[in-house]
């Protein structure tokens, strides 16, 4: 990230506009920010469920019907109180700290007047019901007025620069703290207090959160700073947010006064059960998609694959909890609440259908916000709100029930309207909304009356067995409802495939991004934005760990059944009974199933490692052809074999890859996987399941198979282990290439376990030339570093290896930054890339001691240059191995108890370094003692050599081998520099780093 080179060196002026995020990226953000939230609101649910079941046993139905009494009319304030202003400091362009200052002063005071409003009015709330208790009680809960208001703009500040994993956290420490306060007090018998000490504590850990976390806090208000759009804008809005209060509470109003507290608790209880999913969905997706939206008006494609993809993700995923919870009603009250509420069961019901048509027309609401249009949104309201009123009233006539009713029908005749609405007023794809819509609502609709039609005959004392008999129901007819459905399946696969469009969804920056000052456009982070980068690496962990458990759960429970096997079992058998028998007189060849590769220097290296030590000829099965590169000095002998769906394909892709595999099968001699670190499902459980199921697969047809070597976490996915299990008992050599992994493979019981080491340490090629290129012919005493793009996801890497290579340079070593991975999902180069620049900004200019690579080298060119380096440090555990080659001691960071495995083949454990945090304290010691007693570590690494090379040798052990004549062997002549052999194709790689 660079600076303009007209950007001022100082701050920019309070009363500048700050720019929200460029556009670049936009996707990946919104998929951190989604995953974040939707984290969590899963929290917030659990807890408000937990709540709901705690203080609904502890309380009476009339003790949530007075303080819903309350509610209902102060709640009007709630919506004064906030004016539409957080919603205008997210949708602006540009906010400057002046108008900040202001909205938050706003709020403030707005909220100050109505909590003075709300305690003078008190009395007639009391005499409307009849009730001299909500005197006191109205007094003490318009205090969350003036609470709130001071929260406001600290909220909306979070969620305008993209913070949500610290609104997440705020919102939900708030929510726990003020639960706790209110569990307490009902278990002290304090009663309907309860529920108001909940609301006014829940207010006050939200502020006492917010502020610190918040990297703004407010100054004095300014008269001159522009607000007058802001407010136009707030205006609108809280005037339509005013309509659509008075119109979700219309009948708690009518209920209270009419029914009295004990009937308004029951329906309060089932209208708050119907708006636990949909506030806890529905709200935080705004909080993601309205920032998103409005950046992306000008771009209209986009704008629209956006706003279709997030309805769908949010219809979705409420309505399949409403359809659930709407046909088990009964057994799910009667399991949380207790069978005092069993009379809410009917009135949630008919509820849910509201629900339904309510989850349909949020992003109609999106749209309005996004594209500026709330004045538009105010007509719409005008227009339809007053509809919903009277349908409400209406429905009064026959109690509850027709209360429930009415509004139900009411919100489902708005849904449309809003469609129609948003068609005249704004380019937004209506039609298209409306067809998905009543697509969820149908087939969610047929789900909910086949789940209420299963149990019926399970008597109502049996709750847990109608839930659980409910869901199987369910779930099968979600099955049917996709299989009969192509349209409804295509929209389930838009969510399952939600995450890689928000990953690789790029926006292209407007026209207007090119006009704004330099001062707005400044990339480089502040110190008022620091804090930014941290959370957001934070937030994209926690999307990671979560979305990768969910993946291992899904894909281990696949691979731990015996069908997938079975299944391509029969497809190979079916394939290879369709060949022509093989020519007895064909050379035979040696099949590699090839690592994933695509510019992975360790990849390269095992790949040529097996070349190297096989003779005769050999398929490389890999995904693309681009992926790995068969050496010029192996050309003639060995080609690559693209089967794109063998390892990470499913479905028909991945059946039909067996037709592609069965004549690979059908003339080999041997078939060998590549095993590394890919075969415990700690990257991609499928693909390593897959990995052992071909090696099966090859010695069900009677050919030899092996797992070249290969690292074993000890706590990898069950179906992981049962394949992998299957494998060894189908005579597949399962090559172990360090003593933990193998201790930890025999544990788990696996049989044909052999203890070789990396294959690498078998490779015979070894070229100066990147050695020379980067340091000359006779280069000074250096370091070679490498930054990992995969480690320093963790922790700032960037800033702990400026420190690690400043204090190489002080004790007088050259420093040589190394890519040693350059692709997507892992970018050494560009890690590396900011260690160089970090540096360069440090000492006021490029440092002619530090030198970045900037290609991928082929794995003899990375061997040539650590063999003349005084120490290696890397994330990567190749490039150890590779330096270690060569007796040059390696610092590497441990990653998957893999690299600590291999030091103790060469009994150098204390060069095995934890990453995270400070790391340099941590780095510097171990290094400087290598440095200080390099002589005695080379010297005890080519003693352990030896050993550690005939153990690598045995991966290729007891290979079978084609008794006919081969072709000689044609090798060009050696290069310059090289040991052995050839160093392999000229220095141009098909990837390059950076330049």
């Amino acid at each position: 990230m660079t600076i303009p080179p007209n950007a001022p060196d100082t701050p920019p002026d309070a009363a500048t506009p700050v720019a929200p995020r460029s556009t670049a990226g936009l996707g990946r953000t919104a998929g951190r920010g989604a995953s974040t939230t939707m984290v969590g609101q899963l929290i917030r649910i659990g807890v408000q469920l937990g709540g709901i079941v705690v203080l609904g046993r502890l309380l009476d139905p009339s003790d949530y019907g007075l303080v819903a009494s309350v509610a209902a009319i102060i709640g009007v304030g709630e919506v004064l109180r906030n004016f539409g202003l957080s919603s205008a400091a997210i949708q602006v362009r540009n906010l400057s700290r002046h108008q900040k200052n202001n909205l938050f002063w706003i709020n403030s005071l707005i909220g100050l007047a109505l909590m003075l409003i709300a305690a003078l009015f008190s009395p007639l709330i009391a005499a409307l019901y009849g009730d001299d208790r909500l005197v006191l009680l109205t007094q003490v809960l318009a205090a969350t007025f003036l609470l709130n208001g001071l929260a406001t703009q600290f909220r909306a500040d979070l969620n305008r620069n993209f913070h949500f994993l610290a609104l997440a956290g705020s919102e939900v420490g708030a929510q726990v703290g003020g639960l706790v306060v209110g569990i307490v007090m009902a278990v002290n018998g304090f009663g309907y207090w309860a529920l108001a000490g909940q609301q006014i504590s829940q207010g006050i850990f939200t502020l006492i959160i917010l502020v610190p976390v918040t990297n703004w806090f407010p100054g004095w208000y300014h008269r001159k700073a522009p607000m007058r759009h802001l407010i136009l804008f707030g205006s609108n809005l809280a005037g339509t947010q005013l309509l659509g209060y008075a119109s979700r509470n219309t009948d708690t109003i009518v209920i209270g006064a009419t029914l009295g507290a004990g009937p308004l608790g029951l329906y309060n209880r089932a209208f708050q059960l119907l708006l636990l999913p949909l506030n806890q969905i529905n709200g935080p997706s705004t909080r993601v998609a309205l920032p998103v939206l409005a950046r992306l008006q000008d771009d209209q494609p986009k704008y629209d694959r956006f706003i279709l993809l997030g309805q769908t993700i949010m219809l979705h995923a409420v309505t399949i909890v409403l359809a659930f919870s709407c046909a088990q009603a009964l057994p799910i009250i009667s399991i949380a609440l207790g069978s005092r509420w069993l009379g809410s069961a009917p009135i949630f019901q008919i509820l849910a259908i509201a629900g339904f048509f309510e989850a349909a027309a949020y992003a109609t609401y999106w749209v309005f916000l996004s594209k500026g249009a709330t004045r538009q949104n105010l007509y719409f309201a005008l227009t339809t709100r007053p509809l919903l009123i009277a349908f409400v009233l209406l429905g009064s006539l026959w109690g509850v029930y027709g209360v429930a009713a009415g509004y139900s029908l009411g919100v489902a005749l708005i849904w449309p309207i809003g469609l129609w609405w948003i068609s005249r007023a704004t380019n937004a794809p209506a039609r298209a909304m409306f067809l998905a819509g009543v697509r969820a609502i149908l087939g969610y609709g047929f789900v909910t009356g086949i789940s209420w039609a299963a149990v019926q005959w399970i008597p109502i004392e049996l709750p847990f067995a109608r839930v659980a008999l409910g869901s199987v129901a369910l779930l099968a007819a979600i099955g049917v409802v996709m299989l009969i459905w192509p349209t409804f399946r295509r929209d389930v696969r838009s969510i399952a495939q939600a995450r890689s469009f928000l990953r690789s969804a790029k926006s292209t920056k407007s026209s207007s991004s090119s006009s704004e000052s330099p001062t707005t456009t400044t990339d480089r982070p502040s110190s008022m934005n620091s804090g930014a980068p941290r959370r957001a690496g934070t937030a994209a962990r926690t999307r990671r760990r979560i979305l990768r458990r969910l993946e291992r759960i899904l894909q281990g429970l696949a691979a731990g059944s015996p069908l997938p096997y079975q299944r391509d079992r029969a497809a190979l058998k079916r394939a290879t009974a369709r060949l022509r028998p093989l020519d007895p007189h064909r050379e035979r060849w040696h099949v590699l199933v090839a690592p994933p590769g695509e510019g992975n220097i360790g990849d390269q290296a095992m790949i040529e490692a097996f070349l190297e030590n096989v003779s005769g000829p050999a398929q490389v099965l890999v995904r693309r052809s681009a992926d790995v590169r068969i050496p010029l000095q192996h050309a003639w002998r060995a080609h690559l074999v693209p089967i794109p769906h063998l390892i990470y394909g499913t479905g028909k892709a991945h059946r039909q890859s067996m037709a592609l595999l069965a004549p690979v099968l059908n003339g080999a001699l041997s078939l060998t996987v590549v095993g590394a670190d890919i075969m415990d499902g700690a990257y991609n459980v499928r693909a390593s399941s897959r990995r052992a199921d071909v090696a099966s697969l090859a010695r069900n047809v009677g050919v030899d198979a092996r797992i070249l070597g290969f690292s074993w976490n000890g706590h990898a996915n069950a179906g992981v282990r049962r394949s992998l299990a299957r494998a060894g008992r189908m005579g597949t050599r399962l090559q172990l290439r360090d003593p933990i992994s193998s201790e930890r493979a025999r544990a788990d019981g696996f049989t044909n376990v052999i203890d070789v080491a990396d294959c690498v340490f078998a490779a015979h090629t070894s070229s100066a030339r990147a050695a020379t290129e980067y340091l000359g012919a006779t280069p000074p005493p250096y370091a070679v570093v490498n930054a990992s793009a995969l480690v320093g996801r963790g922790f700032d890497q960037t800033t702990e290896y400026a420190g690690i290579i400043t204090a190489l340079l002080e004790a007088g070593l050259r420093v040589v930054l190394l890519p040693h991975v350059v692709r997507q999902s892992g970018d050494d180069a560009a890690a590396c890339r900011a260690v160089f620049d970090r540096l360069a900004d440090q000492s006021g200019g490029a440092d002619s001691r530090v030198i970045l690579v900037n290609r991928l080298l082929a794995p003899a060119e990375v061997r040539g240059l650590c063999a003349g380096a005084d120490i290696v440090l890397t994330g990567r555990m190749h490039l150890a191995v590779q330096a270690m080659y060569h007796a040059v001691p390696a610092v590497a960071l441990s990653t998957q108890g893999k690299v600590a495995g291999m030091m103790r083949l060469f009994g150098t454990q204390e060069l095995c370094v934890e990453p995270g945090a400070r790391l340099a304290e941590r780095m510097i010691p171990v290094a400087l003692a290598v440095l200080g007693d390099r002589e005695r570590y080379r010297d005890h690494l080519a003693k352990r050599f030896p050993e550690v090379r005939r153990l690598a040798a045995l991966n290729f052990a007891l290979l079978p081998t084609d008794t006919r004549a081969h072709p000689p062997v044609q090798t060009p002549p050696a290069a310059s520099g090289a040991r052995l052999h050839p160093p392999g194709p000229p220095p141009t790689p098909p990837r390059q780093g950076p330049a």
